[in-house]
């Protein structure tokens, strides 16, 4: 009886010990699946972040535009506080690529990510709002150059009109200060024995030309006035010489011209001033002699005379 209950107890002793020992095993083996498992899902949260990460900060370099990512604060054309803008934008960048390219990222990579790309959010709105200011200055500015132009265009053509309208204003007083040539008359004169004159149409007995005209100007007041004359031969030649003081000049509608001689004079405005001069000529031919009478480059006069 003893022996029977001595080996039912040895019998419960065990079943006890074996119990134990399977279920500090099967807590040992529920531990480490567990572990296994938090580990996993750490990592699998962890990638989730991350790409969550890359996507926010793909999306916060698509605010800049395509022609804004290839930025660089070298640019010839940002200057000063635009470019140093840039610089920490581009340093940005690179610090959150560097973060985001490592493998296993811990908390606080991440959270050292997700700052950056913040701080990278506020400085892109900032850029994109200066650029926004400066546009809007460039589009008023171009606005006023364009109106400047427009006025700079106004005044030229008010210019060109003015000096257009001044210049043919300074013609009327030019052609209204010339004189006016009246009663022309020239000849030819022989020269009596008794010095008296007559006139002839014979070229044999011609001895000089007499030319006599009045001049008058209702403008100007003149203390030398000049009138320029000019007698061609028959054909056509100027008679000159240097006893004469002979030359040339220009006029305004028949070229340059040799001249015969000039007679100066005074005047007063409003007078009608009479004149007379003689020339004698080395020699006389048949044919018809002619006179032009100018004055400032404008031929106020011309007579003409017949010898046989």
């Amino acid at each position: 009886m003893r022996d029977n209950k001595s080996f039912l107890l040895a019998l419960l002793a065990a079943g006890l010990v074996v119990t134990w020992v399977y279920h500090i095993y099967d807590k040992s083996q529920y531990s480490n699946h567990t572990r296994d498992v938090f580990v996993k899902d750490s990592i699998a949260v962890a990638e989730a972040v991350s790409d969550s990460l890359r996507i926010y900060y793909t999306r916060t370099l698509d605010q800049l535009g395509d022609e804004k990512l290839q930025i660089d604060s070298t640019n010839s054309s940002l200057k000063g506080e635009l470019g140093q803008k840039v610089t920490e934008i581009n340093k940005l960048r690179s610090e959150i690529g560097t973060i985001l390219k490592r493998k296993n990222l811990t908390q606080a990579d991440l959270t050292e990510a997700k700052t950056k790309i913040d701080d990278l959010q506020i400085r892109i709105d900032d850029l994109k709002t200066e650029n926004t200011s400066l546009n809007d200055e460039r589009t008023k500015l171009n606005s006023v150059l364009a109106q400047l132009n427009g006025e700079m265009n106004s005044l030229q053509l008010n210019m060109q009109k003015v000096s257009a309208e001044n210049k043919e204003l300074t013609q009327k007083i030019n052609d209204a200060s010339v004189f006016i040539a009246s009663e022309i008359k020239f000849a030819a004169v022989s020269v009596k024995a008794d010095e008296k004159e007559t006139e002839t149409t014979q070229h044999k007995k011609a001895n000089k030309f007499v030319t006599s005209f009045t001049v008058q100007n209702n403008i100007l007041d003149l203390e030398s006035a000049e009138v320029v004359v000019v007698v061609t031969d028959p054909s056509g030649k100027s008679l000159n010489t240097e006893v004469w003081d002979a030359g040339s000049f220009e006029t305004k509608t028949d070229g340059r011209k040799i001249y015969t001689r000039k007679v100066k004079f005074e005047y007063n405005k409003g007078e009608a001033k009479h004149l007379i001069f003689s020339l004698e000529p080395d020699s006389f031919e048949k044919g018809t002699y002619k006179i032009s009478l100018y004055h400032n480059g404008i031929r106020i006069g011309e007579s003409s005379w017949k010898l046989s």
